[in-house]
């Protein structure tokens, strides 16, 4: 079985790891049921409508020494800025990034007909810095997926 260990996990900016970070999620994508049913149906039909890349939380303790890493983060989330470089790593060498090729499974692989997947990017939607006086200071980071992250 092929189970990945947490404390193997990182986040990184480009080649800059986010320093401190303990913990990361990706809700991964849903997609839009949109109700088809007509007057004169018993029962309700759907129909698939558009995808939702989904959302990306890490969190850990705060180093404001970090400025390519938190720092740049919370510059990103005031500047409103693309990330398509933001990694969070299953292990020494998966990891999940913004999609930017045309398959999203298979990154070299192109999708059939109707499945366009364009180029997909993160935007840091808020961050909370956290304090406590019996414990470390601590910040979270929320993105929101623009597209689909990619298992690399």
């Amino acid at each position: 079985m092929g189970v990945k260990v947490g404390h193997k996990g990182k986040v990184t900016l480009g080649e800059s790891t986010i320093v401190a970070m303990g913990t990361w999620s990706i809700t991964g994508i849903t997609a839009d049921q949109l109700e088809s049913s007509a007057f004169g149906d018993n029962w309700k039909t759907y129909e698939f409508g558009m995808k939702d890349g989904g959302q990306i939380a890490f969190d850990g303790f705060l180093d404001p020494a970090d400025t390519t890493g938190q720092y740049a983060l919370q510059v990103a989330n005031i500047d409103n800025t693309d990330l398509t470089s933001l990694r969070l790593y299953v292990d020494n060498t998966s990891y999940y990034e913004p999609c930017q090729t045309a398959g999203y499974f298979a990154p070299s692989v192109s999708l059939s007909a109707g499945q366009d997947t364009p180029a997909s990017l993160v935007n840091i939607t808020s961050y909370d810095i956290s304090m406590d006086k019996s414990g470390l200071a601590t910040i979270s980071f929320t993105g929101k997926v623009s597209g689909v992250m990619v298992l690399i």
